[in-house]
């Protein structure tokens, strides 16, 4: 039976926002600040230079296991 993925999208924070973290992970409803991020998965970039505020860019991936570690490293599996 193949593992059911999820859409995981990562971005970038501006400086002084997340608790200084420079990474926020969106997985299933929720955010994860992270330092670092691991993706043992393909990863694919979208860039939404029209936003009306904030334009930025966004990484994407399927994966099917979040993983957290203590010292702010996100595993994307």
């Amino acid at each position: 039976m193949a593992l059911r993925t999820y859409k995981a999208v990562m971005h970038f924070n501006k400086q002084g926002a997340k608790g200084d973290l420079p990474w926020t992970v969106h997985f299933r409803g929720t955010c994860y600040p992270a330092s670092v991020i691991r993706c043992q998965v393909p990863m694919i970039s979208e860039w939404k230079p029209n936003k009306k505020s904030n334009p930025r860019a966004f990484f994407t991936a399927q994966v099917h296991k979040l993983i957290i570690t203590g010292a702010g490293l996100v595993i994307l599996q």
